[in-house]
C-alpha cells in the first residue's frame, strides 16, 4: 500500500502488461469495466484488459484484491493477476492483469493498477499504467512507484479532491494539469535516482489512465498506446486509438528537436526506422562512446536527450464516458509496443469480442495472440 497524506492508493505492481477495461451497461446505475487481465508475455507485447466482473475467470463475481496474484504454475517472467474490483458508488469495474517475457532473456516492462486511488473520494476513482523500459529495466522499474505519489502530491490534484464535486470545465482543467504536474515531477526524480545509481541511459515511455466517475483521463509519452471499444450497435464493438505515437519524425516532434540542436535519423539496420540523436553523436561515437539514439520522441529518463529535444511533457486527453460518442463504452486496453506492432486497433477489438464471448482471459487472449503473431512474423518481443 502507499499512503500519502489522507490518501491511500493500492498499487499492484508487476513486470510488463497491457490494460483493457470494459464497461457493460444495465438496468441500474452500475455499468462495469470488466475483468482486466495484465499480460505480459509475447515478445514485447505488455497488455492489460478489463472486463464484466461477471465475467471472472473461475464464473464468479471478482472480489476487490490488495495485491497482485501469481500464479505459481507460470513460468519465470509470466505473471497472472486476478480480476481486481474497483469500488466505488456509480460505475463499478474490474481490472485483470496477465504477463509474460517471451523469447526475452530480461523483462524490461512494468505496469501499475490502483483500483482505488483515493478513499475520500465517493466515486470510483483507479489509476492504471504501463511502462516501456529500454536500456535496461532500471527507469520502468522506478517509474511505476513514482506516478501514483506524484499525482497525489500536485496541487492540482489537491484542489481536485478538497472540492471534488466540480463543475465539468473546472474539473477537466485541473486534472488535465494535475497529469502534466505528476509526468514532470517523476521524470525529474527519475533523473535523480537514475545520477544517483549512474543509469545515465535509462529511459522508458508511460501510457496512463485515470478513471474518476465518467471522466477518463490519458496521459502518455512515446509509442506506448490505449484503445478504447465502444458497442455501437447492439453486438458490434468498434474500437478507437485514444493516443497518437510520438515518433521523432512528426513534424511538431522533428522541429523541438531540430530547434533544441538535435537529429533524427533513419537507421537502415533497424527497418529505416525514424531515431531521435544528440547534436554531439557523431562527436561521441570519434571518442569510442555509444550515445544513445530512440525509436520515440518523448519519454521519461534519457538524460543525455533531453538537452537535445527528448521531451517528458504527455498528451493528455479527458473523455467523459455517457456522452454521445463514448455512450456505450465497453473496454479500455493499455499496451506497449510489442502488441500494437503486431495487431491493429480493429484487431484487438475482435479478439476482445472472441473472448468475452467464450468466457475467456481477455488480457490472456490479447499476449498470446500478439505473441503468436510475433512468432509467424519474426519479430521479438518482451
Amino acid at each position: 500500500p502507499k499512503t500519502v497524506g489522507p490518501t491511500r492508493a493500492r498499487p499492484l505492481n508487476s513486470f510488463k502488461a497491457p490494460l483493457l477495461a470494459r464497461e457493460r451497461g444495465g438496468s441500474d446505475d452500475h455499468s462495469t469495466l470488466a475483468r482486466a487481465s495484465l499480460v505480459l508475455g509475447a515478445p514485447g507485447v505488455g497488455a492489460a484488459v478489463a472486463t464484466p466482473p461477471s465475467l471472472g475467470a473461475d464464473g464468479q463475481r471478482p472480489r476487490a484484491r490488495s495485491e497482485a496474484a501469481h500464479d505459481s504454475h507460470l513460468p519465470p517472467g509470466w505473471t497472472t493477476v486476478p480480476a481486481v474490483l474497483c469500488p466505488g458508488n456509480g460505475r463499478n469495474y474490474t481490472v485483470a492483469a496477465y504477463q509474460s517475457i517471451g523469447d526475452r532473456k530480461t523483462q524490461e516492462d512494468r505496469y501499475t493498477l490502483v483500483p482505488r486511488l483515493d478513499s475520500s473520494l465517493d466515486v470510483v476513482n483507479s489509476f492504471f499504467g504501463v511502462f516501456d523500459g529500454t536500456v535496461g529495466d532500471f527507469a520502468s522499474h522506478t517509474v511505476k512507484d513514482l506516478v501514483v505519489p506524484k499525482l497525489l502530491e500536485s496541487p492540482n490534484w489537491k484542489a481536485y479532491r478538497q472540492s471534488f464535486p466540480l463543475q465539468p470545465p473546472e474539473e477537466e482543467r485541473l486534472l488535465f494539469d494535475a497529469f502534466h504536474d505528476m509526468y514532470r515531477a517523476a521524470d525529474s526524480a527519475l533523473l535523480a535516482q537514475c545520477a544517483r545509481h549512474t543509469q545515465h541511459y535509462a529511459t522508458c515511455t508511460s501510457v496512463t489512465v485515470l478513471i474518476v466517475g465518467d471522466l477518463l483521463v490519458v496521459g502518455h509519452l512515446g509509442d506506448s498506446r490505449v484503445i478504447l471499444v465502444k458497442e455501437e450497435e447492439p453486438g458490434v464493438l468498434v474500437g478507437e486509438q485514444l493516443t497518437v505515437d510520438h515518433k521523432p519524425d512528426l513534424d511538431t516532434e522533428r522541429q523541438r528537436i531540430e530547434q533544441c540542436g538535435g537529429m533524427v535519423e533513419r537507421l537502415q539496420n533497424h527497418g529505416n526506422k525514424p531515431f531521435i540523436r544528440g547534436g554531439d553523436f557523431m562527436m561521441r561515437k570519434a571518442l569510442g562512446e555509444q550515445p544513445m539514439q530512440l525509436q520515440y520522441s518523448r519519454a521519461f529518463g534519457a538524460k543525455d536527450l533531453k538537452i537535445f529535444g527528448l521531451s517528458c511533457v504527455p498528451d493528455v486527453k479527458i473523455i467523459r464516458m455517457g456522452s454521445s460518442a463514448y455512450k456505450n463504452v465497453r473496454f479500455l486496453v493499455l499496451a506497449s509496443d510489442g502488441l500494437w506492432d503486431v495487431l491493429s486497433t480493429a484487431e484487438a477489438a475482435r479478439k476482445l469480442q472472441e473472448a468475452v464471448a467464450k468466457r475467456e482471459h481477455p488480457a490472456e487472449c490479447l499476449v498470446h495472440a500478439a505473441l503468436h503473431q510475433q512468432v509467424r512474423l519474426g519479430g521479438r518481443a518482451d
